[in-house]
């Protein structure tokens, strides 16, 4: 029933090409941080599958969430922004209702940035019902293919720049406007723009190249190949083929699936259904 259930839903897709925004990316970043976070030495997901917001609220046991909890959630403007807002949003519940009940409200509102944001990229509909499993390394994979969205550069109102590169340290808490998050992207292309390919590390000499991290992590933990799934992407990107003709795109639907799960976490919502 649930592999019918997936089939049915990748085979009828939104696929209504609405253009990818700023905000996207802060939130499926942030997302993607709620999910997993990569322990290099071990090749271990030392974060707990689920879209609870614990990379904020558990990190060093919830001493850091005012500052946005794991520092990774303040190394880019968008992520910076999405995760400001949300400790914010967090704040004023907090006026009127427990720790529990104001982190639920927060992790709820934050699911429902996720649906916007994971439709628009996908053209998926959202999953209906939540799986009990926990993420896997080709899911993340799968999420990592899809750094070809990232921005290098984005544009600027605040009447001082008309634009920065999202990857310069410098730049990373910078607080962007709505109308700011609100910018269009240029869609899925199947190359990762340059600033990703040369991203200088502070207070060292060291350059990574996100495309060739991507690449062995893909390559290494899940069944793809890197080049193919650019390919596809940017395939996807032009509008030649649909969200359901992409061969990966079924783990993101089915990553969120497991993300979405309420059991055993008193933080998530359950009115949908966890098998």
């Amino acid at each position: 029933m649930k592999s019918l259930l997936l089939l049915l839903v990748l085979s009828s897709p939104l696929y209504a090409k609405t253009p990818p925004k700023l905000r996207d990316i802060g939130i499926i970043g942030l997302m993607s941080h709620d999910l997993f976070s990569w322990d290099r030495n071990k090749e271990i997901n030392t974060e707990n599958g689920r879209l609870d917001l614990s990379t904020i609220f558990d990190y060093e046991d919830g001493t850091r969430w005012q500052e946005g909890g794991n520092p990774k959630n303040a190394e880019n403007a968008p992520v910076y922004t999405i995760t400001l807002g949300l400790v914010s949003y967090y704040k004023t519940q907090l006026k009127f209702m427990n720790h529990t009940e104001a982190r639920k409200s927060t992790v709820i509102h934050f699911q429902k940035m996720v649906k916007e944001s994971f439709e628009r990229l996908s053209g998926l509909s959202w999953p209906t019902e939540g799986r009990d499993e926990m993420v896997t390394n080709t899911e993340q994979a799968a999420l990592r293919a899809m750094h070809d969205i990232l921005p290098g550069r984005a544009k600027l109102f605040d009447g001082l720049r008309k634009s920065f590169d999202v990857t310069n340290f410098l730049n990373a808490k910078i607080k962007l406007s709505e109308k700011e998050l609100d910018q269009e992207l240029k869609n899925f292309d199947g190359d990762y723009d340059p600033e990703y390919k040369s991203i200088n590390i502070p207070f060292s000499k060291k350059v990574v190249n996100l495309k060739e991290i991507d690449r062995k992590f893909i390559e290494k933990f899940s069944p793809y190949k890197h080049s193919e799934m650019l390919e596809e992407l940017a395939r996807f990107g032009s509008g030649e083929i649909t969200s359901s003709e992409v061969s990966f795109m079924h783990h993101f639907y089915e990553l969120v699936s497991k993300g979405i799960c309420y059991k055993g976490n008193i933080y998530m919502p359950d009115h949908l259904d966890c098998y």
